[in-house]
């Protein structure tokens, strides 16, 4: 019988895991192996549990003492530490699922969120990862706000696969998607391959609910909108995502082989206790997208999750949902704003953390480290 995480597939929509560490790769019981025999194509690395790994067990301890006499600071000790487990996901996922699965099996590692307002150092630094991490089935994450969208559209146009970060309202996905095309036909021009790389925008659903429903509780409105933001503007980016890789601006460029920037919907870990706790990862089954779950997500969806398809009819629905909550207050674009902001300062404070435990870490073992 196949799991709900392999029905997702049979349905055309792709379950990827937000989570990455040393030990959990290979724990046969609990980690990524189990994930993937339970259909699991993907993995996106995450901050926090990098963090958690170093904080609780000895997994990077011999890395560290290797790595200490060579290096002088935690930011280099941090992206030698990443190297190592990407590299270990990606041929993991290689061996695995890549050879049944040809579009499945990335793995996405972040640019550091401090370099997004400088295109050509978010750039710079997007090429050292596929470079230094060396595998054909490797994503960059780079920030969809500031100079992130120059910079998606130039690695695009050097043939690195690219995950576009924080995208909050449709109109930021359709920039996204915009300098994706116009990276894929750089790249044809100087005789590139474009079905060589893909590209995925990553969409947070839960951080879109809490905004929108912070605010209509302070406003003392419509508590029965509460909940539909993030659904809503999901569907919206969806129909973007329709309308905007068919006709004859794409065409071209799909014949050649590229394919869609495929819509990732992030941020399904549901906020509520007392809704569902696979509520997003139901209301979000499109074929040609991504669902990414963090492992207790992914845990209670195969457990008691159901598999059916959202139909792309309940797009004018969404529709109305948006208008409602406008009408009773909210401003989209005042929340993918103030959303956007958040992104790249937590983001930012999240690497600065990692590379405070790596010095931590580095002291306890009686090797010194600057930051």
């Amino acid at each position: 019988m196949r799991t709900t995480l392999q029905q997702l597939a049979a349905l055309g929509q792709t379950p990827w895991i937000h989570h990455l560490s040393r030990d959990w790769i290979h724990d046969d019981r609990h980690g990524l192996r189990r994930l993937i025999r339970c259909g699991i194509t993907g993995v996106v690395a995450d901050p926090a549990s990098l963090a958690a790994a170093l904080a609780h067990t000895t997994a990077y301890d011999d890395q560290i003492r290797t790595l200490s006499p060579l290096m002088d600071d935690s930011e280099r000790v941090r992206r030698q530490l990443v190297r190592a487990d990407a590299q270990q996901a990606c041929d993991l996922l290689l061996e695995t699922v890549v050879a049944d699965k040809p579009m499945d099996g990335w793995v996405a590692v972040d640019i550091d969120p401090r370099r997004t307002a400088d295109a050509a150092a978010a750039v710079d630094q997007a090429q050292w990862l596929a470079e230094a991490i060396g595998r054909p089935n490797l994503l960059i994450g780079i920030p969809a706000a500031g100079g992130g969208l120059t910079a998606i559209q130039e690695a695009t146009a050097r043939g690195l696969s690219v995950m576009a970060t924080g995208v909050h309202s449709p109109g930021r996905y359709r920039q996204t998607a915009i300098a994706y095309r116009r990276g894929l036909a750089r790249l044809v021009a100087a005789g590139g391959d474009p079905g060589a790389v893909t590209s995925v925008a990553s969409v947070p659903i839960a951080a879109l609910d809490e905004k929108a429903d912070l605010r209509l509780r302070a406003m003392g409105r419509r508590p029965d909108l509460a909940g539909t933001f993030g659904v809503a503007t999901a569907a919206l980016i969806r129909a973007e995502y329709l309308a905007f890789f068919t006709g004859e601006a794409w065409e071209p460029l799909a014949a050649l082989g590229a394919t869609p920037q495929r819509c990732l919907w992030s941020g399904l870990t549901v906020p509520d206790a007392r809704q569902p706790e696979s509520r997003y990862v139901e209301s979000l089954i499109t074929r040609g997208s991504v669902a990414l779950l963090s492992p207790y997500t992914a845990d209670a969806f195969l457990a008691g999750g159901h598999a059916r398809p959202m139909a792309d009819a309940q797009i004018p629905a969404a529709r109305r949902t948006l208008a409602a909550l406008v009408k009773a207050g909210i401003s989209p674009l005042v929340i993918a704003g103030l959303l956007e902001a958040e992104a790249v300062r937590r983001g930012a404070e999240a690497f600065e953390g990692v590379r405070a435990l790596i010095a931590e870490k580095r002291a306890l073992l009686g090797v010194g480290v600057g930051r």
